[in-house]
């Protein structure tokens, strides 16, 4: 927790200060009585699109609780996903890194929603087969992406005579396709399991810009009033720190700070004009952990601030109601700030700003 020094004009009504927001916990609700039915009607086809004519694995059972068709339908996402990246073939060490890495978070999102719905008292149907159409390469066939770095020891080689299979932008492009259908799920989930779904939905936006799809993000258009404070309360001093930090730093290390900064303060005035009347005065600081005098103690700061706003960011999704909008721009900060704590060199998180649900 950064403590915060007296602002220039202080507001008796206000608390002491921004505090480090409590990780989100997830719950279940209680079983309800809906009937949900998926449907595909209209979806792009791509390369692994199971046929609706004769798929019949991963139909949605009758009578689910609240939520159970939701997260029934990440699962299947999930499972898609994961039969996917078994076929993509990054040609350099860090797009093979990258891929360890999201199959190792797939499977543990997919093991926590399973375990959700099965304590939820859901029975979990069979999951459709993922069938990918491989594009032909003559003479062009190989290990998976790990079998190939080993045998031939460098990415240049790896370049040259990179296996059949698929390039990572065409899986990520997939996922960024599915992001606009997650985010009307989003809409109808309830507010026990809104923030796993957002997380998830956040994660899938980042795994989607590691594998080399384009990122465009709209503006910002929530959280609105009273529930953009609580977010605002973590970017302000975050803002302040990385300032500092980079300030103090030289080189690359001043420009890694900076290269976060930047869409940070974007976001903060973004949210201070969302939050309208709401937000409150701005301090004129706050007390930063001394001494900075080297990089670990900077990058330590640089990185706790940073992986305080997904937290943040997920206490709002309870008040964007069915907002699309408004929902969308909190996966968005979350995405950004698993971004900015990867590049300031924090783990990864099967689920951003959670603990595992």
């Amino acid at each position: 927790m950064i403590p915060v020094m007296p602002a220039a004009s202080p507001d008796p009504t206000r608390g002491a200060g921004p505090t480090r927001r409590s990780v989100l916990q997830v719950g279940l609700l209680a079983l309800g009585a809906t009937a949900l039915a998926g449907c595909t009607e209209g979806r792009p086809r791509t390369p692994w699109s199971p046929d609706p004519d004769t798929d019949t694995d991963g139909a949605l059972p009758p009578g689910l609780p609240p939520d159970g068709e939701l997260l029934l339908l990440a699962r299947q996402r999930l499972h898609r996903y994961r039969g996917v990246l078994v076929h993509v073939r990054p040609v350099s060490s860090t797009g093979r890194s990258v891929a360890r890495q999201l199959a190792d978070m797939w499977a543990v999102q997919q093991d926590r929603l399973e375990q959700l719905l099965v304590l939820a008292g859901v029975d979990l149907p069979d999951l459709a087969d993922v069938v990918v159409d491989l594009p032909d390469v003559a003479g062009a066939s190989g290990p998976p992406p790990d079998e190939a770095a080993a045998s031939t020891g460098t990415d240049d080689a790896a370049a040259t005579s990179a296996p059949a299979g698929l390039a990572p932008d065409v899986l990520g492009t997939e996922i960024r396709a599915d992001l606009d259908g997650a985010l009307e799920e989003l809409t109808r989930s309830t507010v026990t399991n809104r923030a796993v779904l957002t997380s998830l939905l956040a994660q899938h936006s980042e795994a989607a810009r590691l594998l080399g799809a384009a990122v465009h993000h709209e503006p910002l258009v929530g959280p609105v009033g009273a529930a953009a404070v609580p977010v605002l309360q973590v970017t302000r001093p975050a803002v302040f720190g990385l300032e500092v930090v980079a300030a103090r730093s030289r080189g690359e290390e001043r420009e890694l700070y900076e290269s976060v900064l930047r869409p940070l303060q974007r976001i903060t005035r973004s949210l201070t004009s969302l939050a309208g009347e709401a937000a409150p005065v701005p301090p004129l600081g706050y007390d930063l952990p001394e001494p900075l005098d080297d990089e670990p103690s900077r990058m330590a700061l640089a990185r706790g601030l940073v992986q305080d706003v997904a937290p943040a960011a997920l206490s709002a999704v309870g008040r964007a109601g069915s907002d699309v909008g408004q929902l969308r721009s909190v996966v968005r900060i979350v995405a950004e700030s698993a971004m900015w704590s990867r590049e300031l060199g924090a783990e990864a998180a099967p689920f951003p700003g959670m603990t595992l649900p």
